[in-house]
């Protein structure tokens, strides 16, 4: 089943006919009761009707939520349009180059598009930018075999808002060698290479600024302008973008209006502190709360929420409720999912990924007919109650009290060497070429390849040899790493040397690999407790997790588990930098050993993390018979000796704390886990009696800055490793602002 068979449930009882006929007549409607992710099933459906329309949102969450949901429901094409970070007249704030090209490529689209589907927030609408006629007057269309001359083209291209580099890396750069010039557009998701033979332009690709390989080869190529920098015309908002026979839905107009209304406050106070600096008045800038409703009153508008102010509208009902609150109890989640079949309603589970679909196809026993469940993996921000429809719809983040992060479009691809590493490079630098060896990097050269100059890197080799690299292929290049300190030797150009000592570590691989069986053999002879499968309350304590896990994470959590599961001990590094989810592996391994009966020691080098991860613990065990504990200096003597006098007895669960877990007077009725949070930061004296620990227990060490020695053990197979590298869904850059105190 997917979320297509449940739009076709829902679309009956949308109302999209009759609002039709309603707007005809009268141009604004009030929709009520479109509750949670209704809406969003009827803007499917409207769009399906071939109307262009624009959603405005109170805030960017709700903007990407909408999207997102869009998105889920199959409408691909709609388009987010993003507000920037700047306040007003704070002209030392540069703007996140990402949300620059995002602004730039949905006015190109709105403008090509036909039945275009735009959502954006207040804040968004809130920002005057360049006129329809300026933005499309200012864009550049370049096709191949055009004549151009180069140093016109860099001329309009810094008119633009383009500034020129030596390679381009980020929207809005530009790079010109010889008959080469590379720009990154505030479109698209890669930048183009224009080669030139002459002033005609002899090829178009787009290629991955990273390694520099081409991506693809095109026709054309349109370079859009920075829409902050177009001068020279009055500013417009956004709205006037929209054609006449477009459809704006206010989601929570009387919210929009308000944060409109606070946005121009806002900008008013800003610009009577810098009226000697800014000689333009906010009326030129933003958009105020009369000229929005102006805007509104010349289209057809869709109100959705509440609306004080305009009460007087045709109202239309879908009669959807919310999604009730469960608690995060599967029990009461079972009883209502009961009742409802009773009453003839069939109910949908919306699941974010697999795993959650396989926790409650076993919590709920969905196979069960009588429950009438049906289990999808997909994610809308909002479940909603159809009675009309005999359906209920429920999201799993809501059922288990998580927030529900809109999932990312935005894909880019890097590798290789890197334009950093290109502009760090300095002439004598070693450098390594897949097929032909080290090197040492001398500098860029301007070569002529068949009457066409191109740029090149100039690697030295033994005995003054030179090797001439394109910049097309810089993806053979790396920087060369070794040990401190020790000077490579250089390869020697048609010798053979380099292709035997790629064939040499070859053979070394395999010897190590054959070394690392032995190690395998040899621990798998070793017997420890082999934990059960996971239970029911495993799954739901797995099935609140808040966020959703990434695949990275997923791995290592089955690792450990597998692990755990296995009669040898377990003695696993998770390696992943910080807030890359290893806490959470280390939670469901904590509580797969209580579930056993065993008991759980968490070694932590500081007292602060302690204290951070004693509340984590107990926050994500609350709903469970767990006992968690403490011993760190944050607690008094008579504390802590009730603390060891407890675990001792076997009514601590799990014991979070510093190097005084390790004292000889704690004592363990029944330890089956030892958990270690950056163990390079222990002493000595520690680690002895870590190791003393690990001869009887599972082992699973967190790191995030391994020293050598901890890695080494796991690369060579001494110790099992699972490394984290993919970050959080969503995961925002770090917007930083200086302030003078």
């Amino acid at each position: 089943m997917s979320l297509k068979s449940l739009f076709n449930l829902v679309k009956p009882h949308l109302q999209t006919l009759a609002i039709l006929d309603q707007l005809r007549s009268t141009d604004k409607v009030q929709l009520h009761k479109y509750s949670g992710s209704s809406l969003s099933f009827f803007i499917r459906d409207l769009h399906d009707k071939k109307f262009p329309i624009w959603i405005i949102t109170p805030d960017e969450e709700s903007a990407r939520a909408i999207e997102s949901d869009l998105v889920e429901l199959g409408c691909e094409d709609v388009l987010y349009f993003p507000a920037t970070t700047e306040k007003p007249y704070d002209n030392d704030v540069i703007s996140d180059p990402s949300l620059l090209v995002q602004r730039s490529d949905v006015l190109l689209q709105i403008t090509s598009k036909k039945h275009p589907l735009i959502v954006a927030s207040a804040k968004a609408i809130f920002e005057k930018i360049s006129s329809p006629v300026s933005f499309k007057k200012s864009t550049l269309l370049i096709h191949k075999n055009d004549i151009i001359n180069p140093d016109s083209l860099r001329e309009k291209l810094v008119d633009q808002g383009y500034t020129v580099v030596g390679f381009v890396d980020a929207p809005g750069e530009m790079a010109f060698r010889g008959g080469i010039v590379d720009i990154f557009p505030y479109t698209g998701t890669y930048p183009v290479r224009l080669e030139f033979f002459g002033d005609q332009v002899d090829s178009i690709r787009e290629f991955d600024p990273g390694t520099q390989r081409s991506v693809s080869f095109l026709n054309e190529a349109r370079l859009v302008p920075n829409i902050s920098s177009i001068t020279g015309d009055q500013k417009s908002p956004v709205l006037v973008y929209a054609t006449p026979d477009t459809h704006f839905i206010c989601v929570s107009p009387d919210v929009v209006e308000k944060n409109i209304g606070e946005l121009w406050d806002h900008a008013v106070f800003a610009f009577d502190h810098l009226r000697e600096e800014s000689a333009l008045p906010p009326s030129y800038h933003f958009v105020d709360l009369s000229a929005f409703n102006q805007l509104l009153d010349a289209h057809k508008c869709l109100f959705s929420g509440s609306l004080h102010q305009r009460n007087d509208l045709p109202l239309i009902a879908l009669n959807a409720r919310p999604q009730p609150d469960f608690n995060a109890s599967i029990k009461l989640l079972n009883t209502d999912i009961k009742d409802r079949a009773a009453d003839g309603f069939q109910t949908w589970i919306l699941c974010d990924n697999d795993g959650q679909k396989e926790r409650f196809d076993e919590l709920l026993d969905a196979d069960d007919p009588s429950k009438k469940i049906t289990l999808v993996i997909h994610s809308l921000h909002e479940g909603f109650i159809l009675p009309d429809a005999k359906l209920a719809v429920f999201t799993d983040h809501q059922l288990f009290n998580r927030y529900h992060r809109p999932k990312s479009r935005i894909t880019k691809v890097r590798g290789g060497f890197s334009v950093k590493e290109i502009r760090d490079l300095k002439p004598g630098d070693y450098v390594v070429h897949v097929d032909f060896g080290i090197g040492q990097f001398q500098g860029f050269k301007q070569i002529v390849v068949k009457n066409i100059p191109q740029e090149a890197v100039v690697v030295k080799y033994a005995d003054d040899s030179i090797l001439y690299v394109n910049v097309s292929s810089l993806h053979k290049l790396q920087k060369y790493s070794g040990k401190d300190g020790i000077v490579p030797k250089i390869t020697k150009l048609g010798s053979g040397e380099w292709a035997r000592k790629k064939a040499k570590t070859k053979s070394q691989i395999k010897d190590i690999a054959r070394d690392l069986i032995l190690v395998y053999a040899k621990r798998k002879a070793n017997t420890a407790h082999a934990f059960s499968p996971d239970s029911g309350m495993q799954m739901e304590l797995e099935a609140s997790f808040e966020f959703e896990e990434t695949p990275d994470q997923k791995i290592a959590i089955e690792d450990v588990k597998k692990d755990m599961e296995s009669e040898r001990p377990m003695d696993r590094l998770v390696c992943g930098d910080v807030g890359f989810g290893k806490t959470e592996v280390a939670i469901r391994a904590a509580f797969k050993a209580v579930n056993d009966g065993k008991q759980v020691a968490v070694l932590v080098p500081t007292t602060i993390l302690a204290d951070q991860h004693w509340k984590t613990f107990k926050k994500r065990m609350r709903d469970f018979p767990v006992t968690v504990e403490m011993v760190n200096r944050f607690r008094s003597v008579a504390e802590i000796n009730e603390v060891i006098k407890k675990t001792a007895q076997g009514k601590v669960d799990i014991l979070v704390g510093t190097h005084r877990i390790t004292s000889s007077d704690v004592i363990f009725k029944d330890l089956g886990l030892l958990i270690i949070d950056e163990e390079q930061r222990f002493g000595v004296s520690t680690k002895e009696k870590i190791k003393s620990l690990k001869s009887t227990v599972d082992v699973l060490t967190l790191s995030a800055t391994p020293i050598p020695r901890t890695l080494q053990f796991s690369l060579m197979g001494a110790r099992d490793l699972s490394v984290i590298q993919t970050p959080p869904p969503n995961r925002q850059p770090v917007y930083t602002e200086i302030h003078g105190f």
